[in-house]
């Protein structure tokens, strides 16, 4: 039992299952694969691909009249819309499973402590059998 309750086999299980969500997360065609998004009334659109790289920034001419905080904000609302999009069509992909980085640092620590800890108590119940041996 690991000491925040749960079993061991379980915390293991859990972080292959994360780990394994990252390998394969449904497989769409990458030609199909695409997110889009637009900003300023879509005078910003915004095209990502597969690999979620910038494919298209398209402006309209009038965009450019805008201050540079001001349009360089609507860009970015639109990339975050593109990105967004292109998550939303990896199918099977539950934005709640996608794998965060502390979070499994944590369960692998945590795996790394239970394993030393369990380690470290069949190496004392093998050195007290063998001193038991020793004794008759």
């Amino acid at each position: 039992m690991h000491q925040n309750g749960q079993p061991f086999d379980d915390l293991l299980a859990e972080t292959i299952r994360s780990l394994s969500a990252l390998e394969d997360p449904g497989d769409p065609a990458p030609e199909t694969l695409r997110g889009s998004g637009q900003a300023a009334d879509g005078q910003v659109s915004v095209l990502v691909g597969p690999d979620g790289r910038l494919a298209e920034l398209n402006l309209n001419p009038r965009v450019m009249r805008m201050a540079s905080e001001d349009l360089a904000r609507e860009i970015l609302t639109a990339v975050n819309a593109a990105l967004d999009d292109l998550r939303a069509g990896i199918p099977g992909l539950d934005p709640a499973a996608i794998l965060d980085p502390r979070r499994l640092t944590e369960s692998l620590e945590d795996v790394q402590a239970d394993v030393a800890r369990r380690l470290d108590e069949f190496a004392s119940g093998v050195e007290l059998a063998v001193r038991r041996l020793e004794e008759r």
